[in-house]
Parts: structure tokens; sequence; C-alpha cells
């Protein structure tokens, strides 16, 4: 099911003009200008997702130091 790009409702298909329609606000999209405008999207976000990645890696490396003994962690 694909969710509107604007509100995030839940668009359907209509097949009499051929565009997806959203439930909710009334949306009007091809399916091709849904796809571009969600990848618009997500290029948008890719930074956020990178942060939220590096935040990742930096707990886990955290938690990998944290859980080694102090002999370990001296020659860490």
């Amino acid at each position: 099911m694909a969710r509107c790009p604007e509100c995030a409702g839940k668009m359907k298909y209509n097949p009499d003009n051929r565009l997806m329609v959203c439930g909710s606000c009334g949306l009007s999209l091809s399916r091709y200008e849904l796809d571009h405008y969600w990848s618009n999207i997500r290029d948008e976000r890719g930074s956020d997702a990178d942060e939220v990645t590096k935040a990742k890696n930096r707990r886990k490396e955290w938690l990998d130091w944290y859980s080694k003994s102090k002999d370990e962690k001296k020659n860490y």
C-alpha cells in the first residue's frame, strides 16, 4: 500500500484516470511521480540517516570497549 508523501495517508490506484489518489488529502499522482517524490524525500533525509548510523556505530564501539577487561582497555 502506497503512502501519501504529503500527509502519510493511504493512496489507492484509480484506474479511471490512472493515478494514485490519497484518501485523506486527495493528492493525485502518477506512479512515476509518486516514486520520484519519495526518492526526493529520501535524498533529503539521507544525511539524517547517516547521522543515525554514525551514532549507532559510536555506541557499538563504546559498548565493545566497555565490555573489555581492564587489561584490554589499557591496550586499546
